[in-house]
């Protein structure tokens, strides 16, 4: 037989009216009421009617992310901690491709939120640096949280990082290791990250009084392939730097193959490092120096705050930023 709001009651203990409101997200409950409540419902697998909850609360239940990104691995981190938040509070999560150049976009986005009754929105760069399509989110009066934009002075619920800070102290990292002929891979132009990034590498090159070989910063897209293509430029040029550090994991491994075509090794020949710390950088060998970035709490922190603010309680003021981390690995090494 299905398990009913009477049977968590039962098991936690607790009025069904209490159940209830912690399955709605209601304000008022102490919090260890709602831990004892939520460890009864995943123990029974109770799975609240989502249709009566909706015809009284006029809520579909379903919040959107949105995304125009090329890294699986970051869209993978992103819809896991997404999901986790969704588990404990019986909301699903579609998700919507977008492309950011369209003329379109802010007519199709609409129009989607309308179709599908979407409650909110969550918005992955670039989309959560376009002022004009964010604009037009609020006078629509759609609500929505926004991961790593590129200020904190937006008016928006958002998570980020400290991608400034990180790649500050990475590239020190690579300095303390003796180098100082270094390249740099940009990132995606429209992602804000890009930019912090690529800013937190050039002033800690400046700080040193080292000079910047422009032949030697590239820009890529995120992407494996144009971390290869990348690769290829620098490897083909009369000097070559003692290390590269490229915006994101995958860019990076792009240019250990392009390395590796060229018969150079990695970290003897040229140092490597990345950003991220997905999948890819403890897989491949020699395995990577990167950041540890918190992708997946990020974005469960994202969410968690949007349906916060469906139900008007506090925590959805709660916009945060997150720390990352060092990891050195085997791609770098000491001249």
């Amino acid at each position: 037989m299905a398990v009913t709001i009477k049977d968590v009651s039962k098991d936690a203990k607790v009025s069904i009216k209490t159940v209830s409101r912690v399955i709605n997200n209601e304000a008022n409950v102490a919090e260890e009421t709602k831990k004892r409540v939520l460890l009864s419902v995943d123990k029974l697998g109770f799975r609240p009617n989502k249709s009566a909850q909706s015809l009284r609360s006029k809520r579909s239940f379903i919040i959107a992310l949105l995304y125009d990104n090329p890294n699986k691995s970051y869209l993978a981190d992103i819809q896991s901690g997404i999901f986790k938040a969704c588990k404990l509070t019986g909301y699903n999560l579609v998700v919507q491709e977008c492309d950011y150049k369209s003329p379109e976009l802010n007519d199709t986005i609409l129009e989607f939120v309308e179709d599908l009754k979407i409650d909110g929105l969550i918005l992955t760069p670039p989309l959560s640096d376009m002022d004009d399509f964010l604009q037009d989110l609020d006078k629509h009066q759609i609500e929505h949280a926004v991961i790593a934009p590129s200020t904190k002075k937006t008016e928006s619920l958002y998570v980020s990082s400290n991608d400034y800070e990180a790649a500050y102290k990475l590239t020190l990292e690579i300095i303390k290791h003796g180098h100082k002929d270094i390249g740099f891979i940009k990132g995606h132009p429209k992602h804000s990250a890009s930019n912090l990034r690529f800013n937190g590498f050039i002033d800690a090159i400046k700080i040193h009084g080292f000079d910047v070989n422009n032949a030697w910063i590239k820009q890529g897209n995120f992407s494996f392939k144009s971390g290869f293509d990348a690769g290829v430029e620098i490897f083909h040029s009369d000097r070559i730097p003692t290390a590269i550090f490229a915006s994101n994991d995958s860019m990076a491994a792009g240019i250990m193959k392009s390395a590796h075509m060229r018969g150079l090794k990695i970290p003897d020949d040229v140092s490597l490092a990345g950003f991220d710390d997905s999948p890819i950088a403890d897989e491949i060998w020699p395995a990577l120096t990167t950041v540890k970035q918190p992708v997946e709490k990020m974005a469960h922190h994202a969410a968690k705050i949007l349906m916060a603010k469906f139900n008007g309680l506090e925590e959805a003021n709660q916009s945060k930023e997150f720390k990352s981390e060092l990891i050195i690995r085997e791609s770098l090494r000491s001249l």
